[in-house]
């Protein structure tokens, strides 16, 4: 008797989860860790032996570069600007323009250094850059799982031309990556606007 009882109460529940609406759930989107940002704040700094000067964000720092995969650089004004919190490095080539480092070939190898990354970059976005109206040089907004999402130079197209590429040392996860580059983007255009060529 309670064998058949136990039946029973086993097939009501049976009968009734499969008489129900069937309730479908979203999953839930992956979550990233809260980023906390810096207050906007800036230094003027200058490199003695360059003669060129700009802002930069107190939250990071500046590292002169003396070599370049283990060999002595040839050029004084190489330099990196790292943000030690969220181990990000802006490295920073400087070149005179001369007849060996013309203004069409740098600027050419930067089309070309940009472009690299086309093979894991989902778009190229080219930004012209100015100061007062005047030209001034180049961003490339790179889209996609890329090394370095965002790259630029600038010049005064005569004398002198400055290189720089953002590196964040992580997996390159876009989504999870976007706040500090757009945080580190609006650096990036203080330091533009700022720069200052030697006189």
């Amino acid at each position: 008797m309670h064998n058949n009882i136990l039946l029973l109460f086993v097939f009501s529940c049976f009968l009734l989860g499969c008489s129900q609406e069937e309730v479908y759930t979203t999953p839930r989107p992956r979550m990233y860790p809260k980023v906390e940002f810096p207050d906007r704040s800036y230094e003027r700094v200058k490199l003695e032996d360059c003669g060129f000067s700009f802002k930069k964000s107190k939250a990071s720092q500046m590292i002169e570069k003396t070599t370049f995969f283990n060999e002595d650089i040839e050029q004084p004004c190489w330099f990196n600007i790292k943000y030690p919190i969220w181990d990000v490095t802006i490295h920073y080539t400087y070149y005179d323009i001369t007849a060996d480092d013309s203004f069409e070939g740098l600027v050419d190898e930067s089309f070309k250094l940009a472009y690299e990354h086309t093979g894991m970059a989902t778009g190229i976005e080219e930004i012209p850059l100015t100061n007062e109206g005047k030209p001034i040089g180049m961003a490339f907004d790179l889209s996609g799982p890329v090394a370095s999402p965002y790259q630029f130079f600038i010049t005064d197209s005569t004398e002198h031309f400055l290189r720089a590429s953002v590196y964040f040392n992580t997996r390159p996860n876009p989504d999870s990556l976007f706040p500090m580059l757009s945080y580190i983007k609006g650096d990036l255009d203080t330091m533009v606007h700022s720069f200052e060529w030697p006189q």
